[in-house]
C-alpha cells in the first residue's frame, strides 16, 4: 500500500505531516518505520528527521515531570520525561498553553496501559512559549514570504525602495519583520510584535534546518 503521508502537500513547514507528524503517525518504538529509515546493506539508516508538536493542557511533577499534550489532530497524549534529572531542569518552562516539541518521538506504551511519548534525552525536548495554533500560524507567515518579494514596514506598511534610498531594517530578533526606522519599530512592538516575535523566533529554528535529508541527529 502506498504511503500517503509522503504525498501530502504541506501548507507550511510545521504543518508538514511527515516531518511534523501527529501522535498517530509517529513511529512505533518496536518497529522500523520506512518513512524515516532506509534499508541498506549495513542495516536500517535514518533518511529524514521528524518532530512531534503538541500543546500542554496539563502537567504534574511528582516522581518525574509528566505532561498531557494535545497534538495537531486534537488528540491528548502523555509526554513523560525519563531524562537523567527526570525533567527537573525543564520544569520551570512547563506551562499550560505552551507548546512542547519532541525530536524523534516514538509511540510508547506505559505501564498504566496509556500511550504517549517517553523522552530519555534532554536535548530532544523543548518548550516553546506560545500556543500550538500561534506556532502554526507563524509557520504559515514565514512560508508565505517569497524570495525577492518587496518588503513592507511592519507598522506603517510602506514598501522598501532601494533606488530611493528607502531601506527597511530587520527586527534583530526574529529576522522576519522589518521597519522604516525606530519609531515604526517601537509602535509595532507595542501593537503586538512583542508577542509575535518570540513565536517567529521559535519557527526560525525549525526553518533553518533541512528536515528531508538526514546527515546527523538534530538536538535542541
Amino acid at each position: 500500500m502506498p504511503n500517503n503521508r509522503k504525498n501530502k502537500m504541506p501548507q507550511s513547514l510545521l504543518r508538514n505531516g511527515v516531518n511534523f507528524p501527529t501522535f498517530s503517525d509517529l513511529p512505533d518504538e518496536y518497529e522500523v518505520d520506512l518513512t524515516y529509515y532506509n534499508e541498506t546493506p549495513r542495516g536500517f539508516e535514518p533518511s529524514q528527521h521528524w518532530c512531534f508538536l503538541g500543546e500542554i493542557v496539563d502537567f504534574f511533577d511528582l516522581v518525574r515531570v509528566m505532561m498531557y499534550v494535545k497534538d495537531k489532530d486534537g488528540r491528548v497524549i502523555t509526554v513523560a520525561l525519563h531524562t537523567d534529572d527526570k525533567g527537573r531542569s525543564l520544569a520551570p518552562q512547563v506551562k499550560k498553553g505552551h507548546t512542547v516539541a519532541v525530536l524523534y518521538g516514538q509511540q510508547h506504551g506505559f505501564l498504566d496501559m496509556s500511550v504517549g511519548i517517553r523522552v530519555e534525552e534532554a536535548s530532544n525536548i523543548k518548550i516553546i512559549p506560545c500556543s500550538l495554533d500561534q506556532l502554526l500560524k507563524a509557520s504559515d507567515e514565514v512560508a508565505a514570504r517569497k524570495p525577492g518579494q518587496p518588503r513592507r514596514c511592519g507598522s506603517c506598511g510602506q514598501e522598501e525602495n532601494t533606488s530611493e534610498d528607502r531601506q527597511l531594517r530587520w527586527c534583530s530578533r526574529c529576522k522576519h519583520a522589518s521597519y522604516c526606522g525606530e519609531d515604526c519599530q517601537k509602535k509595532a512592538w507595542a501593537d503586538g510584535h512583542k508577542a509575535d516575535c518570540k513565536v517567529l523566533v521559535g519557527v526560525q529554528w525549525f526553518a533553518a534546518r533541512d528536515w528531508r535529508r538526514f546527515h546527523d541527529w538534530f538536538s535542541f
